[in-house]
């Protein structure tokens, strides 16, 4: 493929018996302008439709339907044949807005390690999530969700690809880890980008292998100082968080008067 037929996007979406949902998100990709992405559907070997419902849309999804070792084994054999030169990666359920490809494409960075993220639309809480990144918010573990991110395809080369040991939030250790690099720069959008289901697997189902890391990966890629904060918050006990957030609070008003 020659540098000017690259699609700029390739969409990716991990998909498992979920016809309906796949049907609404394809729905919503395929709605898109047309010449600016490749959409890649990666099925783990689904038996309740899902396959009928990609094989409808013809030469517009390209496709394969095999069984996985999860959701982040799916999305890194998306990697591996996708050729656009921003990697998105779509929930079935989850649905892009109108024409936001259209609206991203001027807005993205013609360089090397690129990170470019907006702000998506929680609908089971209803709110929208996350403006721009901060330490702080990735010390609370508030993760920047994948719906908003276009990795531009370096990012792999330079990091590899999702870690499986996660089996629900291998996106947040590797947006920690790009946190971490450098040599990875961040641009954040004023854009809602997708509208993502929420209630899904990474919300229901624990990732202890996570959350024992999770503490060395803060350290290794977020700093020092907010490690030492989350040590703090997790071995203070409850009464003591609680006599200190008065403290807190009587200090604020103390020094504004009121």
């Amino acid at each position: 493929m020659t540098a000017s037929s690259q699609p700029l996007f390739s969409i990716i979406i991990p998909t498992f018996n979920c016809a309906p949902q796949c049907e609404k998100t394809l729905a919503s990709v395929l709605s898109q302008k047309r010449d600016l992405f490749e959409v890649i559907v990666m099925d783990g070997g689904s038996t309740d439709g899902t396959v009928e419902v990609i094989r409808s849309k013809g030469d517009a999804v390209r496709w394969v339907s095999e069984r996985d070792a999860g959701i982040y084994d799916a999305m890194n054999k998306g990697i591996a044949i996708s050729t656009g030169r921003y990697l998105y990666f779509l929930g079935a359920g989850d649905t892009l807005h109108d024409d936001i490809l259209e609206r991203m494409a001027p807005q993205m960075p013609n360089a090397k390690y690129s990170f470019v993220y907006g702000d998506v639309f929680m609908q089971d809480l209803q709110i929208r999530h996350y403006g721009k990144v901060t330490k702080r918010k990735l010390r609370l573990l508030l993760n920047i969700c994948h719906q908003s991110i276009f990795y531009e395809r370096s990012i792999f080369d330079l990091l590899g690809k999702f870690e499986t040991k996660y089996k629900m939030l291998a996106d947040f250790a590797f947006n920690l880890r790009c946190f971490g690099d450098k040599r990875i720069q961040f641009y954040y959008r004023h854009e809602l980008i997708a509208d993502y289901e929420g209630g899904g697997s990474s919300i229901h189902i624990p990732d202890p292998t996570f959350m024992a890391d999770f503490p060395r990966l803060l350290k290794e890629n977020v700093g020092f100082p907010h490690y030492q904060i989350h040590r703090l918050r997790t071995i203070t006990p409850a009464p003591l968080k609680h006599f200190l957030f008065r403290q807190y609070l009587a200090l604020k008003k103390l020094r504004l008067g009121r």
